[in-house]
């Protein structure tokens, strides 16, 4: 009892943290965003199982298939975590590809905001729908923390 309490204000913690980030205005465009919660939303959130796993989204923001793939994919998440300290990027391989895949994304709206932000940097970065997605990686995760994660960005130029 004493650990689902302690997960239920963790949860609730990471909500309040992530509101009151996105109420302070961007600091190259001056955006600012006026947050709603759903109360159902939070409540899924304190209440979801640990394991259980979702469909959701990330960003595949280099892969390659060449002799050097790993090095060149393992530069591109240095880059990443250098302009987006706090959302957690990896490495993938999957024969015969390395991808660079960042962020956990609850849904479509949420992956396209941070498309917008990640497009700066990586103009050529893509969306991918992943099928199996661990929940607690939505829980801890600073992009998909909760539904009030969208961060406020202005579109990127060019790109796909």
């Amino acid at each position: 009892m004493l650990a689902l309490t302690a997960f239920c204000a963790g949860a609730q913690d990471r909500v309040s943290t992530r509101t009151a980030r996105l109420r302070v205005p961007d600091a190259t465009t001056g955006a600012k965003i006026v947050v709603t919660n759903d109360s159902d939303v939070a409540a899924g959130l304190r209440t979801a199982p640990r394991g259980d796993e979702t469909t959701g989204y990330r960003i595949c923001i280099f892969f390659d298939n060449t002799q050097n793939g790993r090095s060149l994919n393992n530069e591109a998440l240095a880059k990443f975590k250098e302009h987006f300290p706090g959302i957690p990027g990896e490495v993938i391989y999957a024969n015969p590809t390395f991808k660079t895949m960042v962020g956990y994304c609850v849904d479509m709206n949420e992956a396209s905001m941070l498309l917008g932000r990640v497009r700066e940097i990586f103009p050529t970065s893509v969306i991918v729908r992943e099928e199996k997605m661990p929940v607690t990686d939505l829980l801890s995760n600073p992009v998909g923390a909760a539904a009030d994660s969208v961060a406020a960005v202005l579109p990127a130029e060019g790109g796909f």
